[in-house]
């Protein structure tokens, strides 16, 4: 493995929490606006029922492509500065972004899998294990920060 610092299990934390509020809103927003706005109560199931389909599409995306694009990872761990990658430190694979969200599954049970991040050598979860994938602290970028600095 690259050697790259492991984030650990209170940052992930956050950044789960954070990514929680985000695909939450998705649906709690429009919910509340649809209970103060007035719609007829005879439509409002059948709207919740479309955000909730939504939301869980939207979820699954979000978890499952987020970590292969660009950011390397979801917008909770944008924001908090890490990234996930491969066994080398690189961008991970589609089909490792998707076998990581697969094993969020198996993680979920008790949720053994995401503890286990707290006390293994490299701060792995067990989905990360299942993908061969580790969450890192992003380095910043010196060159790019060099070179905004000199423009500005």
């Amino acid at each position: 493995m690259n050697e790259q610092r492991p984030a650990g299990f209170w940052i992930r934390f956050a950044a789960a929490t954070i990514d929680g509020l985000i695909t939450n809103s998705v649906l709690i927003l429009p919910s509340i606006f649809l209970l103060v706005s007035g719609v007829r109560e005879g439509l409002i199931p059948g709207i919740l029922g479309f955000l909730t389909l939504a939301l869980l599409i939207g979820t699954i995306l979000y978890f499952g492509m987020m970590p292969a694009t660009s950011f390397q990872g979801t917008l909770g761990k944008k924001m908090l500065g890490l990234k996930v990658v491969n066994d080398t430190g690189g961008k991970i694979s589609m089909g490792q972004s998707w076998i990581r969200y697969l094993g969020y599954i198996v993680s979920s049970i008790f949720y053994i899998g995401y503890i286990m991040a707290a006390f293994t050598d490299r701060k792995r979860a067990l989905h990360d294990m299942m993908a061969d994938t580790y969450v890192v602290k992003a380095e910043p970028d010196l060159q790019a920060a060099s070179e905004k600095r000199l423009q500005a």
